[in-house]
């Protein structure tokens, strides 16, 4: 007899065969690669500068003129991993889904659930494996992510991090985890509810872009090039009658922006006197939506039709 739990050998199955998918290998490849390539353009950049300092300083000491203090040491070396942000918004959000999509797609058209159904297993143990198995995924891409980023701010000797810029690195790494998390849940309930595989991944990826691109548009006229550009996308919203109402409305309902908030402030990139137009904080409002998301996930994978869990073909 197994001491494992049903819950646990739900979770740990589903996530071996969402590994061995190619679509979701390839996803979470590229986010790495992409999540590399923005450690090394800021340690590059960062780098560079940093050599230009030290021969100007060196030429100006030896012609005994007054050495400027070093440019890298006057912004905060979080604010390297800015581009990181982008990068977990777009592609982390979308293997998200496409995760939380495979693991219950899998089940279904390979029309295993009736098997399941007959089992002596609550619908709950179910339910709490798909979703702790997407959270186990999820907390792996963020691993790798957060490894980059250490080895990246330690192997710069011109950057030195106090005890509370680690911890903001790690609190950025936990909201990013979050929204991660937020639309790989929406994946799950999808996949659960559709009736055709389709509809099932299009309706979260819809979502995702309504998230990413439409409620910025809507609450801080953002186009969708500046969306996705870590500065260009904390411009301040116009000082008008609709954008007001929209962002007291919109705001606490648009992940997107939560998240550019949050990020911004943590890594120390985030304007002075700007802040989000929601009236609910970044972080919190994060957390709630993620909470509604589970619920919405473990929702629809509780009242899954077991005995025919097929897609309608």
């Amino acid at each position: 007899m197994s001491d494992f739990s049903p819950n646990w050998l739900i979770a740990s199955q589903s996530a071996r065969f969402v590994l061995r998918e190619r679509t979701v290998a390839l996803l979470a490849v590229l986010f790495v690669v992409l999540v590399l390539i923005s450690a090394w353009l800021g340690w590059q950049a960062t780098s560079t500068v940093n050599q230009i300092y030290l021969q100007a300083a060196a030429f100006l000491a030896a012609a005994g003129q007054p050495v400027p203090s070093n440019p890298v040491l006057e912004i905060s070396p979080l604010a390297l991993m800015r581009n990181m942000s982008v990068y977990v918004a777009l592609i982390g959000a979308l293997a998200a889904i496409v995760i939380g999509n495979r693991l219950v797609s899998i089940d279904r058209k390979a029309g295993v659930l009736p098997l399941i159904g007959i089992r002596p297993l609550h619908r709950s143990a179910y339910a709490d494996g798909k979703i702790a198995a997407l959270l186990g995924l999820v907390l792996g891409l963020i691993a790798v992510a957060a490894l980059m980023a250490v080895t990246t701010l330690l192997l710069l000797p011109a950057l030195r991090l106090t005890g509370a810029q680690w911890l903001q690195l790690a609190g950025f790494m936990a909201i990013s985890a979050l929204y991660m998390a937020c639309f790989g849940l929406i994946g799950l309930a999808s996949a659960a509810w559709a009736k055709s595989e389709t509809v099932g991944l299009l309706l979260p990826v819809t979502l995702w872009l309504t998230a990413s691109f439409i409620l910025p548009q809507l609450t801080a006229n953002l186009n969708p090039t500046a969306a996705i550009n870590p500065i260009s996308a904390l411009a301040a919203a116009p000082d008008t009658g609709f954008f007001h109402l929209s962002g007291a409305l919109l705001g606490p309902l648009s992940v997107a922006d939560a998240y550019k908030f949050a990020s911004a402030n943590l890594l120390d990139y985030l304007p002075q006197g700007l802040s989000s137009p929601s009236v609910i904080s970044p972080v919190a409002s994060l957390i709630l939506l993620t909470l509604a998301a589970g619920g919405l996930a473990w929702r629809a994978l509780t009242r899954m039709a077991m005995t025919q869990g097929e897609f309608d073909v």
